[in-house]
């Protein structure tokens, strides 16, 4: 087996490994209350299905796995700013920000949207479907079973 072969798998071991942790995480928030609470759920389908692809590489199933891969990362990324932006707009509901919010510089607001400082939506959380898509995306990348013939 040759070093990339090895990076390879260990990267689709990764990926497989953050979908996992992350359906457990979700699971465990009950996070399945609203219908838009159920979309990671389906992007972590769409991950889960896109590492089987990639796993048993043809190039059609590479192909398939790419755009999957690439549909679950823009979604997720789509998820860390609407994480961001829902933290955003609590900022001056917030107790301990409620008297200061208003008074605080534009920037700070938003680092404290984005650190989890502010807000009750945690922006590292779509991040590791990100990650968990990323890896898929880096295991595919010049692939034997995708060279022309």
């Amino acid at each position: 087996m040759s070093d990339s072969d090895v990076l390879r798998r260990g990267l689709l071991a990764l990926a497989t490994l953050s979908v996992a942790a992350t359906a457990l995480e979700l699971a465990m928030l009950r996070h399945w209350t609203t219908v838009v609470q159920v979309i990671p759920f389906a992007i972590l389908g769409l991950t889960a299905v896109a590492i089987a692809l990639a796993a048993r590489a043809t190039r059609g199933r590479l192909q398939a796995a790419r755009a999957l891969g690439a549909v679950a990362a823009l979604s997720s990324l789509y998820g860390v700013l609407e994480h961001v932006e829902s933290n955003h707009a609590a900022g001056p509901l917030d107790r301990r920000f409620s008297a200061t919010w208003e008074t605080m510089s534009t920037l700070d607001q938003w680092w404290q949207a984005l650190s989890g400082g502010v807000g009750p939506s945690p922006p590292v959380a779509p991040g590791a479907l990100a990650f968990g898509a990323l890896c898929l995306l880096l295991a595919t990348a010049r692939h034997p079973a995708l060279a022309r013939r």
